[in-house]
Order: C-alpha cells, then structure tokens, then sequence
C-alpha cells in the first residue's frame, strides 16, 4: 500500500512539473541509476581490496583517503574558469574522465598503481563540483528541488545497494575485482552521457566584464566577511568535517585489522548504509522544502557523531552496521543540505562561487585530516581516535547552531522580528 501512496505521489508530481523541468528530472534520474552502478560496484569495495588483497600501507590508506579533497583545493580557480560559461560541458567531461578512468583497471598489477588510479579519480571528478551546482540552482524550482533532488538520489542509492550486494558475493565467489572495476567505470562513463542531455539554460554574457583569476578569488574569500550566516556555516562544516574525515581515514583500516571483514560484509554495511540513505531521502527532501536546510543540516551532522562512537564500541563487526545505518541516514540529509544551503545563502548569479568556497575548504581539511588521523591512531589506538574525532564533531554541531542564529538576524524584519522563512 506504501508503496502506491509513493508511485502516486511521484507521478502528481512529475504531472505538475514544466516541461523542460520534467525532462531535465528524469535525465537526472537517468544519471542516478548508472551512478549507482558505478558506486556499488567499485567504490564499495576499493578500500577493503588495497587493504586485504593489495596490502596498502596505512599511509597510502590516508592517501586514498585524501585524495577526494586535493581537487577541491582549487575550486575557486574551476568557479573562476566557468563564470560567463556553459556548465555542463565541464560536469561532463569531468565525469567521463574521472569515472571512465576505472575502465582501465584491467591493466593494474601492483598496488601503488592501484593507490594512483584511486587518488586521481576524485581529483579530477572535483573539477565538476562549482558548474554541478549551478546546473541545480538552474535546472530546478527553489521549492522543489529538495524533494526532487531526493528521488534522484533514492534511485542512485537503491541501485547501488543492489549493485554493491551483487558485487560483493560475486568478489567473494571468485570474480576479479578489476572485472567488477571495469564493469563500474563503463557505467560511470554512461552516467556522464545521461546528464549531458539535461538542457541547461544559457548563460548570461558576462565574457566583457570577466574578473581576472586573483580578483575573483578576493572576491570570493570576501564571501566570509560580508555573509556571517555563511562564515559560521563554513566554520561548523569545516570543524565537523575535519573530525568525520579523522574517522572515516580509520573506518576501513579497523574493519580489515580489527575484524578482518569480507567482501560480503563489506556490500551489508554499504546496503544498510544505502537503505537508510533512501529511507533519508524520503524524509529530508520533505523535510528540508519545509524546515529548510540549516536545521537539516544540524539534524544530520549531529546523528553522524554517533558513528566514531559505535565504532569505538562495537565487539563485533556485526555492531558495525548500526554505525552504517546512521551513516545512510544523516549522509542523505547532508548531502542535499549543504548543497540547499549554498544555495540559499548565496546571491543570485554566484552559485558556484559559493560553491567553489565551500568545495576549497573541504580540499583544505580533506587534504589534512587523512594524513594527520594515522599517527593519531598509532599514538593513541584506534578506539581513543575515535573518541577524539567524536569530540571534534560536537563542536562542529556547536557552530552550526551559531550559523542558524545569524542568519535568522540576516533575514530579521526592521522590527527585530525573525522573517518567516525556513532555515
């Protein structure tokens, strides 16, 4: 009965949709599927593998880990080489490089050739991440696009969940990984042709007043002193992520040293993770259209700190699966609020140098945490890391709440009185 309740509401709501709406929608939807694909049958597995069959060392582990920030470092630069530009040619053949390039692991031998495949996908996915907003801000109705942006990543996620149980029985019955790998990148691949069909308004013409590359970068870091709201936000995702990337360096290397995990158990914790990602998904789009995505946010990075935690305690590997269910859950609330909240604190026309400044500060902590979060496991242990990460995170939550009480004065009535408008 669930079920038809959703099937029906999907479809009022594909039937209210402008037309040009409903086809890029269903395009992203489209490019959710194959990306699923493409996650669940290689990034599920790439830490486990360079652990347990490539025996990476805890350096490069930290590596691979980091790897996802270096690109984002220069995020600003990539905001700065799309202003007057269309965006979508460089979310495609960012995409098609970044992901494609798993197509080649049929040819990998030896494991540091493996660490460079690794680290040079997301660097070169990064480039994608200031035009990806854009397209959302252009493509999507401001009072739509939580929910519609959910449904894209519920079917992304299911697909994955599925991909990720199929693959990791498969790799524990005798299938190669870089059979499964190469599998991954051609549907990677094709997720770069699905959104290249999405019809992206054209930009304005702004080539004859374009700022030179240090003028814009001023500019942009002039974000954080004329939006307070946006600099307490930046300050509780920095301090918050930096704590959630100590952990998550240490996260694969406990499970293959502490529980020396399988390949199967590896598809159960990212299948929790993903069912509770869609059930997330479900519930933030709604959630964020309403209450919007400031407390989103609050909400989702504050059941995150329960995870170093669970993992700090957990006798089994079984234990580890309630950190992965509340993993999925805040993760796809995260995931929608830091985009919405980009969106809503930025100027019209300046999406993606919000985005940029967002995306270089999670290079920045992204390129510290990793290589800092080994010689903390091996000073204190792994479970005391944890513990320090959890701590770390907390304080990011704090500065959430302090992001939320300044924008509230940003939007206030003359009379002092907050506006009526969800954060």
């Amino acid at each position: 009965m669930r079920s038809l309740e959703i099937r029906g509401a999907v479809r009022a709501l594909l039937a209210a949709l402008p037309p040009a709406t409903r086809q890029a929608w269903l395009w992203d939807i489209a490019t959710g599927a194959c990306a699923g694909v493409y996650l669940g049958s290689v990034w599920t597995f790439v830490a486990r593998i360079a652990r347990a069959e490539l025996a990476a060392t805890a350096t490069q582990m930290g590596w691979m880990a980091a790897a996802p920030a270096i690109g984002y470092v220069f995020a600003t630069i990539w905001a700065q080489q799309m202003e007057g530009k269309s965006k979508l040619p460089f979310v495609y053949w960012t995409w098609l490089a970044a992901r494609g390039l798993f197509m080649t692991a049929p040819f990998i031998r030896t494991r540091e050739q493996f660490v460079t495949l690794v680290c040079a996908t997301p660097i070169i996915f990064s480039v994608s991440s200031p035009a990806y907003t854009a397209i959302m801000r252009d493509i999507y109705p401001d009072e739509l696009r939580g929910r519609l942006m959910s449904v894209v990543r519920i079917v992304l996620n299911a697909v994955t969940l599925g991909t990720a149980l199929l693959t990791g029985r498969l790799l524990d019955h005798g299938l190669d990984w870089r059979t499964a790998f190469l599998v991954g990148g051609a549907f990677g691949a094709a997720s770069a042709w699905t959104f290249s069909r999405i019809r992206v308004p054209a930009p304005q013409d702004t080539a004859s007043r374009l700022p030179s590359t240090a003028a814009f970068f001023r500019d942009t870091l002039d974000i954080l002193r004329r939006n307070p709201g946006y600099r307490w936000f930046t300050a509780s995702v920095f301090v918050y992520g930096f704590g959630n990337l100590v952990a998550s360096t240490i996260y694969p290397i406990y499970q293959v040293d502490r529980f020396a995990i399988t390949n199967t158990e590896v598809a159960n914790l990212q299948n929790v993770a993903a069912g509770t990602t869609i059930l997330g998904f479900f519930f933030w789009g709604w959630f964020m259209d309403r209450r919007g995505p400031l407390l989103s946010v609050l909400i989702a990075i504050g059941i995150v700190c329960t995870m170093p935690i669970t993992y700090a305690l957990a006798p089994r590997v079984e234990f580890l699966r309630i950190a992965a269910a509340a993993g999925g859950l805040a993760m796809s609330g995260i995931e929608l609020g830091y985009l919405n909240t980009t969106l809503l604190f930025a100027e019209p026309g300046r999406a993606a140098q919000y985005q940029a400044l967002h995306s270089s500060f999670f290079g920045i902590r992204g390129t510290i945490a990793p290589p800092l979060a080994i010689p903390l496991m091996h000073a204190l242990g792994a479970r005391s890391a944890f513990c320090v990460a959890g701590v770390i995170m907390l304080c990011g939550v704090v500065l959430q709440l302090v992001s939320m009480r300044d924008f509230r004065r940003q939007i206030a009535h003359p009379s002092g009185q907050p506006a009526d408008r969800p954060v």
